[in-house]
């Protein structure tokens, strides 16, 4: 009897202090997420309101010069903040796959709309690019920062590629399952590829928020990264 009634508490406890541990990691990750903003908004006040860039490459060559951690690190301890205790990448130690000497430099990834060489805009027109705090309409709706996937080719990159989440109208569940591939957005909680996955945002003002994937991105035309649509209400 009294066996039974140990299994029975464990049974209860384990659940529960697996829960507190996760709720204290998602704390911590969303600390790191806050210092990360603040370090890059002081970063584009010394730079007259320029945004930092994304340099670090998913598979093409790498630009360390202009990667946005290196760049911010005169504003935040960079080596305390970029790991979240919630990434469980092997690539910090083992070299991503297919290469031999790429590891992963951080947890957190770039909203490639808000990178001058990297946004879709900058092909067409680099005054379209949202680049710099005079051209963001909406920073509070804005998601800047979010967690890279822990495999796969941008488990080294340090930004993402959001217009790569849309095939068509006639296909509207691609997305959560094409962003997984850039984006780990279940670090929080649900299935991987799932529209219910849930992970952690830093926004363009500074605050940080979890987010369901769904809550994240639509469609092109109802999103949170875009900064063209990123204003209106999903």
């Amino acid at each position: 009897m009294v066996l039974a009634v140990l299994g029975i508490l464990m049974a209860i406890a384990v659940p529960s202090l697996q829960s507190a541990s996760n709720r204290s990691m998602v704390a911590v990750d969303m600390s790191n997420l806050r210092s990360l903003q603040l370090a890059h908004y002081q970063y584009a006040l010394a730079s007259g309101g320029m945004f930092a860039d994304a340099g670090l490459s998913h598979g093409g060559l790498e630009n360390q010069e202009i990667a946005w951690l290196n760049c911010i690190s005169d504003h935040v301890d960079i080596d305390e903040v970029v790991r979240s205790p919630l990434d469980l990448s092997p690539h910090w130690d083992a070299p991503i796959e297919g290469t031999s000497d790429r590891f992963r430099r951080t947890s957190y990834g770039w909203n490639n709309y808000l990178s001058r060489t990297h946004s879709p805009d900058a092909a067409i027109d680099p005054l379209m690019v949202v680049d710099r705090l005079s051209r963001l309409k909406s920073p509070s709706n804005t998601v800047h920062l979010m967690h890279m996937a822990a495999t796969g080719a941008y488990a080294g990159a340090d930004h993402v590629h959001v217009e790569n989440w849309w095939v068509s109208d006639a296909l509207p569940d691609a997305p959560p399952v094409l962003a997984a591939s850039q984006v780990q957005t279940n670090v929080v909680s649900g299935e991987p590829k799932s529209k219910e996955a849930r992970a952690v945002y830093g926004f363009a003002d500074g605050h940080v928020q979890v987010l369901s994937f769904n809550e994240l991105y639509f469609s092109p035309r109802k999103n949170r990264l875009d900064p063209d649509v990123s204003g209106l209400s999903l």
